[in-house]
């Protein structure tokens, strides 16, 4: 449903806003959070390219065993939206309910920015999480009332593409949409952490939903949104950042004494813990911005162009070479964001991993000779050469620490 040709136009999204705010000198971002935020999410649209998205597989399913379906129409498009969009909205309470759907969730929150790029933000792990608890079934329902999936799949491609394109601050209040479409001013509550605005504005394509439910909260020009998580990663690693939410909850689960706490931990309401659990400290509220580490674009432009360009590659072979070598391919792209997140991080690891992902490189190609079950040649080969680019550019900068 959209998973290999939405990514293009977010990217695209995300360039002209970071563009934007750079010749405005905005100061809505900065060049790792961007780029953390797209390594967060290459390796999440990457996974739900290779991998068929289970509800559309139940979708069929359901919708098979149905005595009937809804007669194709120019209406059935709109009410594809309309219904796909309401249960997008209860998927995504669901999603900030418990505390294993928001462990993964919460990765598309962590950010103290509030850009295009932070709405690209997702988990890799979010896909599975969402069949553990249960959260795709929702998405499932309107197969019940007859809605045919090409129906149900466009309405998910708007609902995709319209809750990006509201991750942003550079457009204000938008007239008289602003009483039914989810507007970036809606949105921006939503991500904010201030008491008063925690916990409203769900909607993706509509703010009818939560006027309805009670969970609507206009933005006031008095109260700035405070973006970010009360438990925020505080780190420019990927993987960490990624990772976080879940830890912590891992971490906490294995230190309770009694068993029933360690299971039902995962599915209690976000934030609660047993009471032998240690509170953790609260984070300062400010934004994380610890010194950048020397020849940042240099070294993380090229780590980030050669990321991009494998997965363009990948995106363009998808199902050419079998669900093993994509796998591979998909691992390979998380350790290259895990590289880009040693460097970002200041860490001396940062020259030994991209070591490490060049011997894995060679090994590849001498004892398969492919690349990822792809023939060698165009995109394989640049990618060969920008792999012993990036490890002298790595050592290099190694040295100017």
């Amino acid at each position: 449903m959209g998973e290999i040709s939405i990514p293009y136009l977010f990217a695209a999204l995300m360039a002209l806003e970071f563009g934007y705010n750079a010749i405005h000198r905005k100061p809505y971002q900065t060049p790792r959070d961007s780029a953390v935020s797209l390594m967060v999410a290459i390796p999440h649209f990457a996974l739900l390219s290779i991998v068929p998205v289970v509800w559309v597989v139940v979708y069929r399913h359901v919708q098979a065993a149905m005595p009937g379906q809804l007669a194709m129409g120019w209406w059935i498009w709109p009410m594809g939206i309309v219904v796909m969009d309401f249960a997008a909205y209860w998927m995504h309470r669901y999603h900030h309910a418990i505390n294993l759907t928001w462990g993964v969730h919460s990765v598309h929150h962590s950010s103290d920015e509030f850009t295009m790029t932070t709405g690209g933000r997702s988990s890799v792990a979010e896909p599975f999480v969402n069949v553990i608890s249960g959260a795709y079934l929702i998405l499932v329902l309107p197969a019940v009332l007859g809605l045919p999936i090409v129906a149900a799949g466009l309405g998910w491609l708007v609902k995709d593409t319209w809750g990006f394109a509201v991750h942003t601050r550079n457009i204000a209040r938008l007239g008289p949409l602003e009483y039914v479409m989810a507007t970036p001013s809606h949105h921006r509550v939503h991500h904010a952490m201030n008491p008063i605005y925690a916990g409203k504005n769900f909607g993706f394509v509509f703010i009818v939903w939560d006027k309805l439910f009670g969970t609507f909260q206009p933005e006031l020009a008095a109260i700035a949104p405070i973006y970010g998580t009360t438990r925020p990663p505080r780190s420019f690693h990927p993987l960490k950042v990624a990772f976080h939410e879940l830890a912590a909850i891992w971490r906490d689960a294995v230190a309770t004494r009694r068993w029933r706490d360690k299971l039902r931990i995962w599915f209690m309401p976000a934030g609660w813990r047993p009471d032998d659990a240690i509170a953790e400290p609260a984070q300062p509220r400010t934004r994380y911005a610890p010194p950048a580490p020397r020849a940042l674009y240099v070294v993380g432009g090229l780590q980030l162009g050669y990321l991009l360009v494998a997965v363009v590659h990948l995106a363009a072979t998808l199902g050419d070479h079998g669900i093993a070598p994509d796998l591979g391919y998909l691992g390979f792209l998380i350790l290259g964001a895990a590289i880009l997140g040693e460097f970002f991080e200041c860490s001396p690891r940062f020259p030994v991993v991209e070591t490490a992902r060049t011997v894995s490189v060679l090994v590849l190609i001498l004892s398969t000779g492919t690349w990822f079950g792809r023939p060698l040649d165009g995109l394989p080969w640049l990618l060969v050469v920008g792999s012993g680019v990036n490890l002298v550019v790595a050592w290099i900068a190694a040295r100017l620490r």
